[in-house]
């Protein structure tokens, strides 16, 4: 809709005051009177426009174009999948019932980021440049994936059974931990520490997922931790489990970890050439956690999350 301006409300003022005749000079109240009440119609008539424009955000972080969470039949079919909504009123909470684990041993799924980003599938499309940092020769996602086959082998000597997830998670992913291991990057390269964090609208377990994690990982590499988690690290697409198939269940406990800048030279020397010490950091963190919330715990109740907003975000990364 075209805008009148200031111009325009310029205009409508002299027209108001008749100047389109013989012109005559109002009081000063009466001037300033009539321009509020010229500039509360133009702004009425801005709102009015914007209000067809819908912009929100997603609890996964990400701008989207598209309208929100995905109706419950578009959602995996998976325990994760069967959210109820008891009501239409915004405010009410989302129910999302209690998936029915297989037998069998703990399980533990390791992402190594932007490994295999060519065979994401089409609702991924928009990350399929995301292909992650590199430096002193090294891309990320051999980092990525290096550290997280050797997480793997640690953990399968415990029992633990062990999934190495690439870019693409499996639809609804359940586990008793996944964890996304990054690399950061920063053109400065002066920029150095890890970091990690987990979504929103999630099981109640993850902060003490992300605290197992952090506290271990950083005793046992001795890298600073760096505090500046982001938007894409809080909504990592993999925790978008409301509108993404490719993504991890909501009672799964989920986080992610940037395990160091790639382009910082000493975190790039942990990273590297201290690749199983880094492993074993990660491995501890787990394994502490695994401890803490006893098998089953994180799967036996129903989860009351609050409604995902009405418009989304692209997914991030």
């Amino acid at each position: 809709m075209p805008g009148q301006g200031i111009a325009g409300v310029e205009m409508a003022e002299m027209h108001e005051l008749g100047t389109d005749t013989a012109p005559r000079r109002a009081e000063p109240s009466q001037r300033f009177g009539r321009r509020r009440g010229i500039l509360a119609t133009a702004m009425a008539g801005i709102s009015t426009a914007l209000s067809g424009i819908r912009v929100a955000l997603a609890d996964d972080g990400s701008v989207s174009p598209d309208a929100g969470t995905a109706p419950p039949g578009d959602l995996p079919a998976t325990a994760a999948s069967t959210a109820v909504v008891g009501s239409v009123d915004p405010g009410a909470m989302v129910r999302v019932s209690r998936p029915v684990m297989p037998a069998g041993p703990r399980r533990v799924g390791i992402q190594a980021g932007h490994w295999r980003m060519a065979d994401i599938p089409d609702e991924l499309r928009r990350l399929a440049g995301q292909t992650g940092t590199s430096a002193g020769g090294v891309a990320e996602w051999q980092v990525n994936l290096d550290i997280a086959n050797r997480v793997a082998s640690l953990l399968r000597d415990d029992g633990i059974a062990i999934d190495v997830i690439p870019a693409t998670v499996p639809e609804g992913y359940l586990a008793d931990v996944f964890l996304s291991l990054h690399a950061d990057g920063d053109l400065s390269g002066t920029r150095r520490g890890f970091k990690a964090a987990h979504g929103t609208r999630r099981g109640p377990y993850e902060p003490q997922l992300v605290r197992a994690i952090v506290e271990e990982y950083g005793r046992v590499t001795g890298l600073p931790s760096n505090g500046e988690v982001s938007r894409n690290m809080t909504g990592y697409y993999a925790f978008g489990w409301s509108r993404l198939r490719s993504s991890v269940a909501p009672h799964t406990p989920a986080a992610i970890l940037e395990m160091g800048y790639l382009t910082h030279p000493d975190d790039r020397a942990v990273l590297t050439g201290q690749a199983e010490r880094v492993a074993g950091g990660i491995a501890r963190g787990i394994r502490r956690f695994l401890e803490e919330v006893p098998a089953g715990v994180a799967f036996a109740e129903d989860l009351l999350v609050p409604p995902a907003p009405a418009w989304g975000r692209r997914p991030a990364w």
